[in-house]
């Protein structure tokens, strides 16, 4: 399963939306919401087989990937914090009890850094 991870993935969004597609359904939407949607999990099927399909005929993927720079893997987790604060301003101030702890691990992360040692 960790070779065709990325088809698991897609298939889920997949799987969201059919379940978002049954709660439109039990709020009896129009027929016209259920084509669309119902096309848009349609899409994510086939876009997961792709995927699936594409990993099992291709090479084996790299497991593990060498980053470059030692803090460089603290970059997401900081874009995603800083987001989460600037959201605050529009969403309130509860959203900093999820960007303070990312911005800390992302703090951490910078100061150990994140790559393999060298031998």
């Amino acid at each position: 399963m960790k070779r065709h991870l990325s088809a698991a993935v897609v298939a889920g969004w997949g799987l969201l939306n059919g379940l978002l597609l049954a709660v439109l359904a039990v709020y009896g939407e129009s027929a016209l919401v259920y084509w669309l949607w119902g096309s848009v999990v349609l899409l994510l099927q086939l876009a997961a087989l792709t995927v699936l399909l594409s990993s099992r005929l291709g090479p084996d993927q790299h497991v593990r990937y060498r980053v470059p720079d030692r803090g460089a893997g603290a970059v997401l987790p900081t874009a995603i914090g800083l987001l989460l604060v600037a959201l605050c301003f529009v969403y309130g101030r509860w959203l900093l009890v999820v960007a303070v702890p990312l911005l800390a691990v992302a703090a951490v992360m910078l100061a150990r850094g994140t790559t393999a040692r060298e031998r």
